[in-house]
Formats: structure tokens, C-alpha cells, sequence
């Protein structure tokens, strides 16, 4: 590090003093000044920089780069799209079962009767019930969206729904999952996730998006609400068993 020198007293100064820290005098700052001057360059150095200002290659690499990054996007939102276009597993409505419209007279009898103390039903009579009821529902179908069928799929403590709409002809499916429970008037559901298509949906984002199966919510608010009334419900694979309330003591 250059030091600053008095010419006065001769004492040892910073070099960003510009006055002596001992006398006052000023300080000659020209040994700083050229200290800061960068070394001149040889002519090696001065045709290397020179011929990395006009390469050809100058910047290729980053542009590459950006390239590979843009196409592995577009792959990605590609893949995405044609998940949400394919068709989910979901089971089919065995037409032979018969429809099932009793199944919300059994819900009525059991909260005003409270019997039978259990009604168990399998998945296949539910989606028949709800194959019959709601193609009867007009305000499932939207202008350029229409309803074609809902099914449901009964898990060991879960249930899924699975919602097929109509888009010019193309089918389109929606599908969410929940854990269920019933108490005090209410029905309790924690999401377990959903798909649009074949393309899965975080529970937390599922949540959100709990809007796209707002209208069959509606549809279906009277079994909702002869549901909440029950003791309890519990799911199992492939079927379902709903326990009517205990009877009211006078």
C-alpha cells in the first residue's frame, strides 16, 4: 500500500489523507494517482481481447442455453395438456343394476324413523342413482360445457367423484378426492387431491379448485343435506354404509 509522505515533517500519512495528519501541510497525492493506473497491456493481451469483441461464438453458449430451456418448457406444458385431454380409469354404470331413486327415500325414512339402524350401499347402485337424478338436472349443462355423467369410486375411508363434461364433442373429466365424516348437521371433508384428465392436483391447489364441482354440489344439495343429519358414514372399497341418527328423547 502507497504511503503519503509530509514534505514538512516528514510523518507517515494514509494515502486518502489529503491533509498531514501531524502538520496540516498539504499532501503530494501524484505516487497515489499513478499507483491506480492498470499496467499497460502487451500486444498478446490487446489481440485476445480484440478477437473475443468479434468472435463469431461470442454469446452462443447463453442463447443455447435459453434455447434448450424454452424447448424442455414447452415439452413440459405439451405433456400437461394431453394428461388433461386423456380419459381417467373410472368405473362404468352397470345399466342392469336398475336405477336406484330410492336411495334418497331410504335417507328420508332413517332421519324421520331413524331405521333401519344402517344402510349399506354399493358403488355401483350409487352411481346408478346418480346416473338417474342428475341427467334430469338442466342446470348442469352450460352453454359449450355440456353434463354427460358423474361416478363416483368408495376407497377404504375415501371417497372420489368423477365429473365427464362435453367441449365441442371432446370429453372432458374432473375428478376430486375426500375423506368424509358427518357430525352435528355437518358434513366434514378433507380433500385428498383430484386430476383434470390423467394430470394430478395437489390437495392444496384441489382445494381451490373445488369450484369446478360447485354446480353438482347444488345438484345434489338435498342428499347433502339428509346426509349431514346421519350418525356416521364410512367408506369401503366398493361400497358404503351410512348409519341413521338415534332417535330423539322425550
Amino acid at each position: 500500500m502507497t504511503k503519503l509522505v509530509c514534505p514538512e515533517c516528514q510523518r507517515e500519512n494514509e494515502p486518502e489523507r489529503i491533509y498531514c495528519h501531524n502538520c496540516g501541510a498539504r499532501l503530494d497525492r501524484s505516487a497515489v494517482a499513478d499507483s491506480k493506473v492498470p499496467p499497460p497491456e502487451d500486444a498478446k493481451q490487446t489481440h485476445q481481447r480484440v478477437q473475443k469483441m468479434f468472435d463469431p461464438n461470442r454469446g452462443r453458449s447463453k442463447l443455447n442455453f435459453f434455447f434448450v430451456c424454452k424447448l424442455i418448457l414447452g415439452a413440459c406444458a405439451a405433456a400437461a395438456v394431453i394428461q388433461m385431454i386423456l380419459p381417467p380409469d373410472i368405473p362404468e354404470v352397470r345399466k342392469e343394476i336398475g336405477l336406484a331413486p330410492q336411495i334418497n327415500f331410504d335417507l328420508e325414512n332413517a332421519t324421520v324413523y331413524h331405521r333401519p339402524p344402517q344402510i349399506q350401499y354399493t358403488q355401483d347402485i350409487v352411481n346408478n342413482y346418480l346416473d338417474y337424478t342428475l341427467k334430469r338436472k338442466k342446470s348442469l349443462s352450460k352453454p359449450l360445457l355440456d353434463f354427460k355423467r358423474a361416478v363416483v369410486e368408495f376407497g377404504e375411508g375415501n371417497c372420489a367423484i368423477t365429473v365427464e363434461r362435453s367441449f365441442f364433442g371432446y370429453s372432458l373429466y374432473s375428478r376430486t378426492a375426500y375423506r368424509v365424516a358427518v357430525g352435528d348437521g355437518k358434513i366434514g371433508a378433507s380433500s385428498l387431491g383430484g386430476a383434470i384428465g390423467r394430470l394430478p392436483i395437489h390437495p392444496k391447489i384441489m382445494q381451490f379448485a373445488d369450484i369446478i364441482f360447485a354446480d353438482i354440489w347444488s345438484a345434489l344439495e338435498r342428499e347433502r343435506k339428509l346426509v349431514a343429519q346421519m350418525r356416521g358414514i364410512e367408506f369401503h372399497t366398493g361400497s358404503v354404509v351410512i348409519t341413521s341418527p338415534p332417535p330423539i328423547k322425550e
